[in-house]
């Protein structure tokens, strides 16, 4: 595409974004978001790009402006843009978008998956709940129950786009579940016609007992899919966004006394000399 197609295609968009009302709130992007764990067996480029567009969605959703951007810095630096006259070179300074102009993003949201990992806890039972004698008689009622959980941690900062600034951090650590439960129950009448035949029983009985053969299973499993608990860590992250940026209330206060609970958890993990 040449440089006038450019900015004829932009252009359209300006002129249509300069119909909508001016929004106070500050404006951020969100860049696709970074493995920093490196050993994340299901991690591609389209996951990064995949967690920023839901971390964007979130965002919207708790009422921070969003400019999407991801189509256009394909083809075009956020310099050409402002050389073109589509985002003004003092939007990031100016909350009120321009007439005619698109908002330059005032907050750059960095975020990135420090950890996940499977199997960090787990916990297994059996039980055969048949009484001695039945299982004499070829009688089996046997269950099993597990649980497996996965740990997760997301790293977050809002830097101001203009002076590179952090001006908010947040680490969203937590865990998820993945139970299952088994029970199984089993009648094997062979061992029941071994006793009829040892007994001098008739030869019908035997065949008709060692012949009865009962299998009854059932399997429930709760899966906690990890796309659904780095949401959960996402929506979090932007509801932190959110108070740092348009609510600046109270808020600030809860999330400094989770933090404080979290890094408290985190650090008696380990056991200092």
């Amino acid at each position: 595409m040449t440089f006038i197609k450019k900015f004829l295609a932009l252009s359209g968009i300006a002129i249509l974004s300069s119909q909508l009302p001016a929004i106070s709130s500050p404006t951020v992007s969100v860049p696709d978001f970074k493995n920093k764990a490196g050993n994340i067996e299901w991690w591609n480029n389209a996951v990064g790009k995949q967690l920023s567009d839901v971390l964007s969605n979130e965002l919207t959703n708790a009422g921070v402006q969003v400019v999407e951007r991801a189509e256009f810095d394909t083809v075009l630096s956020e310099q050409e843009l402002a050389e073109l006259g589509i985002v003004s070179k003092n939007a990031r300074n100016n909350n009120t978008a321009e007439t005619k102009r698109m908002r330059g993003a005032q907050f750059i949201i960095l975020g990135g998956v420090s950890a996940y990992e499977e199997g960090v806890e787990t916990e297994s039972k059996k039980k055969n709940a048949a009484p001695p004698f039945a299982s004499m008689l070829g009688v089996k009622d046997e269950s099993e129950s597990g649980a497996s959980t996965a740990y997760i941690a997301v790293d977050l900062r809002i830097v101001n786009s203009t002076t590179g600034e952090v001006v908010g951090a947040r680490s969203v650590e937590g865990r998820a579940t993945s139970t299952f439960k088994s029970q199984q129950t089993t009648l094997d009448g062979s061992n029941f016609g071994n006793i009829v035949k040892s007994r001098g029983g008739p030869a019908f009985m035997q065949k008709a007992f060692s012949d009865f053969q009962v299998e009854e299973s059932e399997v429930e499993v709760n899966k906690a899919p990890k796309e659904k608990a780095i949401r959960a860590a996402l929506i979090s992250a932007s509801d932190y966004v959110n108070c740092v940026l348009v609510l600046r209330d109270g808020c600030l206060a809860e999330f400094e006394a989770s933090d404080k609970r979290r890094r408290k958890n985190t650090l008696n993990i380990l056991k200092f000399d």
